[in-house]
């Protein structure tokens, strides 16, 4: 029970100094906003002994009239118009919580939809990456196919030209061959005598 109590106590002494902290350098203007206490109350002057106009739900925008240094009291107008004193204390700069849910979870929204797309996106680039992988694969597979029939083609062609040599030296050593033989059967055919060495 003890440390419940200190707890307790803590807390609220810390929620004090960080008011106090918070509301150092208040200025006359709209953007200020009541701390998120369940609510406050809003005297017609700067002190508690001042008759109590009403009170303010915490969250609630406000604007800054003028502050009092010694009672510690803030002079402001409410959302509906209203003009009164409230404490210092209980005067913030930060937006309340009750404002910041929305737009909190307005940005978490879009975070999330920004999450889904790049992940949607990632998946995709992903999926392109592998098509692309496997592309690759096709044509350096067909590439080496065709390297190996080119290779194989210029085998055969030297082959071809190797052949088509033999070929020609044959046909040049049989052409040559057979003029040799015309060349000496010629020689042994024996010549036929001219009439005018008959009658001399």
């Amino acid at each position: 029970m003890i440390r419940r109590w200190l707890s307790v106590a803590l807390i609220a002494m810390s929620c004090q100094a960080f008011g106090l902290q918070d509301t150092s350098n208040l200025e006359a203007s709209s953007s200020h906003y009541i701390r998120d206490d369940l609510f406050v109350f809003m005297h017609a002057g700067p002190g508690r002994n001042y008759r109590i106009l009403g009170s303010i739900e915490a969250g609630t925008p406000i604007t800054v009239l003028q502050r009092n240094q010694e009672q510690e009291f803030t002079q402001i107008t409410d959302d509906e118009g209203r003009e009164g004193w409230v404490e210092t204390k209980y005067v913030s700069n930060t937006m309340s919580m009750a404002e910041q849910l929305p737009m909190i979870s307005e940005q978490l929204a879009d975070s999330q939809a920004s999450l889904q797309a790049a992940q949607q996106e990632t998946t995709r680039l992903r999926q392109q990456l592998n098509e692309a992988r496997q592309q690759v694969a096709r044509l350096t597979k067909q590439t080496d196919e065709q390297t190996e029939e080119i290779t194989q083609l210029s085998t055969k062609l030297d082959r071809a030209d190797q052949d088509e040599l033999v070929r020609w030296f044959t046909r040049g050593g049989l052409v040559a061959g057979v003029g040799i033989i015309l060349g000496v059967l010629l020689t042994f055919i024996p010549k036929k005598r001219r009439r005018n060495d008959q009658w001399m």
